[in-house]
């Protein structure tokens, strides 16, 4: 099935990545596993609004590198975004009719990322940047630099290849989202997946090969501000 992120959370996504650049991503996500798939409507971890929408995003808390989710989820209450339909951190949940904390009782206790679901309207592919804050300080001095090329993919088991092609050795795998550096992309095999298709590939010297676009978090398949190899 075809589906996307609201434009919405792409944009905190960017803006987050780029003020921690050196945050951890291990409890991120969008779209929901099997048993968020079993949840139906539900969970709006699931491609169930318009074309295959997920109206949600999950964030790491990574207070050593500045990402603190409670203050993040306290400074997205106080915003009172339009956008916001409900946010959940520490056990707790608000949602957009009262932007006021309640306990929530549901299984995960979100202590390890923040939850931020975004209307299910017009208004969740709305892209204007974000006003928090948090995100209007100075970057933090934990490691990376926040320059163009720095990306995050998504997925499990995505294999890094030699040259930019299905049949090229395998010279890395990344067993989970991670943070990568990317230098230069070209053009490749097509590769089709996860309802896309795309045969442009992203060179990530550090890891020595190549990865197809597809697995770069990013909704754009050729990357901005990435020049051709």
């Amino acid at each position: 099935m075809s589906w996307r992120v609201a434009n919405s959370l792409e944009t905190l996504r960017r803006q987050i990545d780029a003020r921690f650049p050196a945050r951890s991503v291990a409890a991120d996500g969008s779209i929901g596993d099997a048993a968020h798939e079993k949840r139906g409507r539900d969970s709006d971890h699931n491609p169930w609004y318009g074309p295959g929408i997920v109206t949600a995003r999950d964030f790491t808390h990574d207070p050593a590198h500045g990402l603190d989710i409670q203050q993040m989820a306290d400074q997205l209450l106080d915003s009172r975004d339009p956008r916001i339909k409900y946010v959940i951190a520490n056990r707790r949940i608000a949602v957009n009719t009262s932007w006021q904390w309640g306990p929530y009782e549901g299984a995960n206790p979100h202590e390890a990322h923040f939850h931020l679901s975004v209307v299910a309207d017009p208004r969740c592919d709305e892209s204007q940047n974000w006003s928090l804050p948090i995100l209007d300080e100075a970057p933090d001095g934990g490691g990376g630099d926040g320059s163009a090329g720095n990306f995050v993919t998504w997925g499990t088991g995505v294999n890094v290849r030699a040259q930019p092609r299905l049949d090229a050795p395998v010279v890395a795998v990344l067993s989970g989202p991670t943070r990568v550096t990317v230098s230069c992309q070209t053009r490749g095999d097509m590769v089709n997946t996860a309802g896309r298709s795309n045969d442009a590939w992203a060179f990530v010297p550090d890891l020595g090969g190549y990865v197809t676009n597809i697995f770069i978090d990013h909704p754009d398949a050729w990357l901005p501000g990435i020049g051709e190899c």
